[in-house]
């Protein structure tokens, strides 16, 4: 059940400041399926709510925390802003949506695709993404602490500076993909594959990295004190100028290399 689905409609005269960025919301009290839509709804957001498809619509902005949106298609959607919140979207489709700034805090968007999508600024924090495909994405700057991302697909996405601290993107597949100055401490990504990934400056404080193949990656400046290598795949990759305090590596013994050193602020 949908809780808390609101959409404010301003039928006052816009402000200066508000610019392009519209206030809409709408109040449901039944399953999404089943909802009752106010006359006053857009007829995007009416078709949407009633068929859970909007292929291409505008829907920034939009508050749907908490909504029941499994299955949906919202390929190519304009969800910038939107409000999704601890809502449900398993299976739902949202290749090319652009989802910039957009909450997804506690939401459930397992089996979901989101290839070639725009993310960027948007918090995930808390959120679940086992299994979805997010092959190519924008991401950088996104929050996705501790969320839930096993098994998922993020090869080529560029994900930089983003903060990922305790997510788990354990067997996750990160090839290619853009990492450069995220945060990742006590992340766990057990045989996760970042073949390729650029790790530069990456804060892997605490995470687990047993079994995972870093192999042809950069890790420039990257900070692995009291991470776990164990067993890790890091052929043809130069850690010349990576941090090793507390470190179990690939071959099991501990590496104090930097201990000695200050930590960067």
């Amino acid at each position: 059940m949908a809780h808390g689905i609101n959409r404010r409609l301003n039928s006052q005269p816009r402000t200066a400041g508000m610019g392009r960025r519209r206030q809409r919301a709408i109040a449901l009290t039944a399953l999404l399926g089943l909802a009752t839509v106010p006359v006053a709804a857009s007829d995007q957001l009416r078709q949407f709510l009633i068929s859970r498809r909007c292929v291409g619509c505008d829907l920034s902005d939009t508050v749907l925390a908490g909504a029941n949106l499994e299955d949906a298609d919202l390929s190519g959607a304009n969800l910038a802003g939107a409000n999704l919140s601890q809502a449900r979207l398993p299976r739902a489709r949202m290749a090319q949506a652009n989802l910039s700034q957009a909450n997804l805090s506690q939401a459930v968007v397992s089996q979901a695709d989101l290839s070639g999508s725009d993310l960027t600024g948007a918090n995930l924090r808390g959120a679940t993404l086992t299994g979805s495909r997010l092959v190519e994405v924008k991401a950088t700057a996104i929050n996705l602490e501790n969320a839930e991302a096993r098994e998922s697909n993020w090869s080529g996405s560029d994900l930089s500076d983003s903060r990922l601290d305790g997510a788990s993107f354990a067997q996750a597949g990160l090839a290619q993909a853009n990492l450069s100055r995220a945060t990742l401490t006590d992340g766990r990504l057990y045989r996760a594959n970042l073949i390729g990934a650029r790790l530069d400056g990456v804060d892997f404080t605490g995470a687990d990295l047993r079994e995972t193949l870093i192999r042809d990656a950069s890790v420039d400046g990257a900070n692995f004190t009291n991470a776990d290598l164990y067993g890790a795949n890091l052929m043809r990759t130069d850690l010349s100028t990576a941090r090793f305090c507390n470190t179990r590596m690939a071959n099991g013994e501990i590496n104090n290399d930097h201990c000695a050193e200050p930590t960067l602020p």
